[in-house]
C-alpha cells in the first residue's frame, strides 16, 4: 500500500523556517491604526491640492505627504497579502487583502491631481524649483515628470482617459476568465493510467515527462480548446492591440511601442537590437536544437518537445539548509559583504521555506521600504528549487541594498532591472556547479539547463516581443488582425526562432494562449534582463573587484536613475546589441560542450515512445 504524505499546516512546520512578520507589524490592531494613519495622511495631501506650484517650500511639503501615505499603504498592502498567502482559504486574510486593495483605489483617486498639478507649474519654475536643494531628494522623480510634458493633454482629457481604464481593461479580463475559468481541455490518461480532467497545471508537468504519446496527446488537447475560440480569442487579442495604439496617439506618441518603452526612458533601438542580434544567433539555436533532438531520440521535434528536461540536474532530498549553504557558496564571487548579509537574512526569517495547507504556491519576493525582504518558497526537495531561492535571494538583495542606501523616492526599482539581480545570481551559481560537478553527466545537466533557461527566457521571449511589434504595426497601419494572420505570422516567426521544429496546428494556435500579450511590449525585458545579467555576471567572474563594486553600486542605486543609465554605469550597454551578442556566445559555446559531452556518452538518449 503506498503511503500519502499530507500537506503539513503552519503549526507543523518549524517556527524558523517561516517568515517573520513582526517586522511590519507586532499585531493586528497595529495594522488597523495605520489603516486610519493612512487615511489621515491622505487628507493631509488632498488639503495640499491647489498649492504645489507656490514655492519650492509648498512642493516639497506636497511630495513629502505623498511619500509618507505612500509607504504607509506599501506596508499595510505587503502585510495583508504575505497573510493571505500563507493560507488563501483563510476568510478574514482574504478580507484583509480586499480591504487594502480597495483603500489604496481610493486614495489612488483622491490623490491623483498632484502630477497634473506639478506639470501646471510653468516649465522654467519646475525647472527652477528641481535644481533647488531642498528638493535634491525629488530630483530625478520631478525631471521624469517634466519629461512627460508633451504626452499629458488637459485635466479634463486625463480625467475622462483615466475613466476610461475600466473599460481598456475588459478584453484582458475577458481572456482571464475564458483562459482560467471557462476553457476546458477534456480528460487524459495520466503515467499512472488514471483517467484524469487536463487542465493547464496537469499538462505542463506532462510536457516536462518523458512520455512523448504522454505529451503529443496533452498538447493536442489544449491547442484544440484554444482553437475552437480562434476567433474570440483573435477578437480579444486585438482589442487589447487597438487598446495599446489610442492610448498612445491620445498622449501623442509616434507608436504604441514609443509610449510603453517611454516610462522606463529606454529607447525602441534596445528593443529593435534584441530582436536583431537574437536572430543572428540561428546557426547556434540550430545545433542547440539539434542536440535536444538527439538527445530525445526523435527525428523531428515538434512544440510538446521543447520542455523536457534533457538530463535530471539531481536526484534525492535536497533539505532546505543544504540548499541555503549551496547558494551561499555559490554567490562568494559577490564578495564578503554580500554573503554575509544574505547569510544574515535568511537566518532571520525572511524565508517561508515549505509547502502547507492552503498556502499560495510558486516563489516570489518582496521588499517593502519599511521592512527586511520577504521570500515565498514551497520548498520541494529538488535542484530547480535551490535555483529557485538563489534567484529569489537576488531580488531581496537589490530590494536590501537599494532600501539601506536610498530615500524612499528613489528607492524603487523598475520592471528593466528586477530580473537582472535574480539572474546573476543563477548564472553564479551555475558556474559554480559546473566548477564542482563530480561527473561529466552532473556536467551535461547543468549545461542542459542554462540552454534551456536561455531558449525559454532569450528566444522565446524575443519572438513574442517581435510579434507583439509586427501586431501593433498592424493596426497602426489600419489592418485589421484575424486569427488566421496571427497564426499565419506566428508560424513564420516560429520558423525563424526554432528552424527545426515542426509547424502544425498546435504551434499555430499558441499565440492565443499567452497571457502577457494583455500588457503590451513587456515580454522583452525579460530576454533584456537574462542577458545584461550574463555580461554582469561574465565581469564578477572575470575582473573580480572592481567589476564586484560596480554590481554592489548598481544595486543599491534603486531607482535613482534610468535603467539604462544604471546599467551602463555597471558596466552593461543595453543599448547596444553587445550584451545580448555575448549572452548568446555564451549559449553558443555551452551548446558546443554539451554536445561534446553527449557524443562522449556523459547521457544516454531518452526512449523515444
Amino acid at each position: 500500500m503506498t503511503t500519502v504524505t499530507a500537506v503539513p499546516t503552519r503549526d507543523q512546520v518549524p517556527v524558523e523556517e517561516t517568515w517573520d512578520l513582526t517586522a511590519l507589524y507586532a499585531s493586528e490592531a497595529d495594522w488597523e491604526a495605520d489603516v486610519a494613519r493612512a487615511r489621515a495622511a491622505r487628507d493631509d495631501l488632498v488639503a495640499r491640492r491647489g498649492t504645489l506650484g507656490a514655492s519650492v517650500e509648498a512642493l516639497r511639503g506636497a511630495l513629502d505627504a505623498e511619500a509618507a501615505l505612500n509607504r504607509i499603504i506599501e506596508r499595510l498592502y505587503v502585510y495583508a497579502m504575505l497573510r493571505r498567502d500563507e493560507n488563501t482559504a483563510d476568510a478574514d486574510a482574504l478580507a484583509r487583502f480586499d480591504r487594502v486593495a480597495a483603500l489604496a483605489t481610493e486614495i489612488g483617486e483622491a490623490t491623483a491631481f498632484v502630477t497634473p498639478e506639478i506639470l501646471a507649474i510653468p516649465p522654467d519654475t519646475l525647472a527652477r524649483y528641481s535644481a533647488d536643494p531642498a528638493l535634491a531628494v525629488y530630483r530625478h522623480n520631478l525631471e521624469d515628470i517634466a519629461r512627460s510634458r508633451p504626452h499629458v493633454r488637459s485635466a479634463e482629457v486625463e480625467a475622462v482617459l483615466a475613466a476610461a481604464g475600466e473599460i481598456a481593461r475588459a478584453p484582458g479580463g475577458a481572456f482571464t476568465a475564458l483562459d482560467n475559468a471557462d476553457l476546458k481541455y477534456g480528460t487524459i490518461r495520466d503515467e499512472a493510467g488514471a483517467e484524469v480532467e487536463l487542465t493547464k497545471g496537469r499538462a505542463q508537468k506532462i510536457l516536462q515527462g518523458r512520455d512523448r504519446d504522454l505529451r503529443r496527446e496533452a498538447a493536442g488537447k489544449l491547442a484544440a480548446a484554444y482553437d475552437a475560440h480562434r476567433t474570440t480569442l483573435a477578437s480579444l487579442y486585438g482589442s487589447a492591440v487597438r487598446r495599446d495604439v489610442f492610448y498612445a496617439r491620445q498622449h501623442g506618441y509616434p507608436s504604441a511601442r514609443d509610449a510603453a518603452l517611454f516610462g522606463n526612458n529606454i529607447p525602441t533601438a534596445v528593443y529593435d537590437a534584441l530582436i536583431d542580434a537574437v536572430r543572428e544567433a540561428t546557426p547556434a539555436v540550430g545545433r542547440y536544437l539539434d542536440l535536444r533532438r538527439r538527445v530525445l531520440g526523435v527525428d523531428e521535434l515538434h512544440a510538446y518537445d521543447l520542455n523536457v528536461p534533457l538530463a535530471e540536474l539531481a536526484t534525492g532530498d535536497i533539505p532546505y539548509r543544504e540548499a541555503v549553504t549551496m547558494t551561499l557558496e555559490g554567490l562568494t564571487p559577490l564578495g564578503d559583504r554580500y554573503v554575509a548579509d544574505l547569510r544574515r537574512g535568511l537566518n532571520s526569517r525572511w524565508v517561508d521555506v515549505h509547502e502547507t495547507v492552503n498556502k499560495r504556491s510558486g516563489g516570489y519576493n518582496i521588499g517593502p521600504y519599511d521592512a527586511h525582504p520577504y521570500i515565498l518558497l514551497n520548498w520541494n526537495g529538488t535542484m530547480r528549487e535551490v535555483y529557485t531561492l538563489a534567484h529569489e535571494a537576488g531580488h531581496a538583495m537589490h530590494g536590501f541594498y537599494s532600501n539601506a542606501a536610498q530615500p524612499y523616492p528613489t528607492a524603487s526599482y523598475t520592471i528593466f532591472v528586477a530580473e537582472v539581480a535574480s539572474t546573476v545570481n543563477e548564472m553564479l551559481l551555475t558556474w559554480r556547479l559546473l566548477d564542482r560537478a563530480r561527473s561529466d553527466a552532473e556536467r551535461f545537466a547543468v549545461l542542459a539547463q542554462f540552454l534551456d533557461d536561455v531558449r525559454g527566457t532569450v528566444l522565446r521571449q524575443t519572438m513574442f516581443a517581435e510579434f507583439e511589434r509586427w501586431t501593433h504595426a498592424q493596426i497602426e497601419a489600419g489592418a485589421a488582425l484575424t486569427a488566421d494572420n496571427l497564426s499565419a505570422q506566428w508560424q513564420d516567426l516560429y520558423a525563424a526562432y526554432f528552424p527545426a521544429v515542426a509547424r502544425d496546428a498546435i504551434t499555430a494556435i499558441e499565440w492565443a494562449r499567452i497571457p502577457h500579450f494583455y500588457r503590451g511590449f513587456y515580454v522583452y525585458q525579460y530576454a533584456t534582463g537574462l542577458a545584461a545579467a550574463i555580461a554582469l555576471a561574465r565581469g564578477i567572474r572575470e575582473e573580480g573587484q572592481p567589476a564586484i563594486d560596480r554590481y554592489l553600486q548598481f544595486l543599491a542605486s534603486g531607482g535613482s536613475d534610468y535603467p539604462i543609465e544604471l546599467l551602463r554605469r555597471a558596466g552593461v550597454d543595453m543599448t547596444t546589441p553587445e550584451p545580448v551578442r555575448a549572452a548568446l556566445e555564451e549559449f553558443a559555446r555551452r551548446t558546443d560542450e554539451a554536445t561534446a559531452l553527449f557524443e562522449a556518452g556523459a547521457v544516454a538518449p531518452h526512449a523515444a515512445g
